[in-house]
């Protein structure tokens, strides 16, 4: 029994934190599909910093800040909807 407790709770310290991250879908602020990607591959956030550089208004703000879908400490990773996803083998600069 009390191996049986040990074995699980390995399992959850060590397993679940990885399939965690690996399920990336999520629902943006406005409830669209979106999926769990840092901001440098999403087009809007690149779309929106190349507009208004350092003087994001403040709604945009709020916006991207009410996207995020992972602690702080893992990066700025937030939902981004399925549209503007970069893929990963795809250059991320504006084009």
């Amino acid at each position: 029994m009390r191996r049986t407790f040990r074995l699980i709770f390995l399992w959850l310290l060590i397993l679940l934190p990885t399939l965690c991250r690996t399920h990336r879908s999520c629902q943006t602020p406005d409830k669209n599909s979106g999926k769990c990607v840092h901001f440098s591959s999403c087009r809007f956030v690149l779309q929106q910093y190349a507009m208004y550089k350092e003087h994001m208004p403040p709604h945009i703000m709020r916006f991207l800040q009410r996207s995020r879908c992972r602690p702080k400490v893992d990066g700025y990773h937030l939902c981004c909807e399925l549209k503007d996803v970069i893929p990963a083998n795809v250059n991320s600069k504006l084009k």
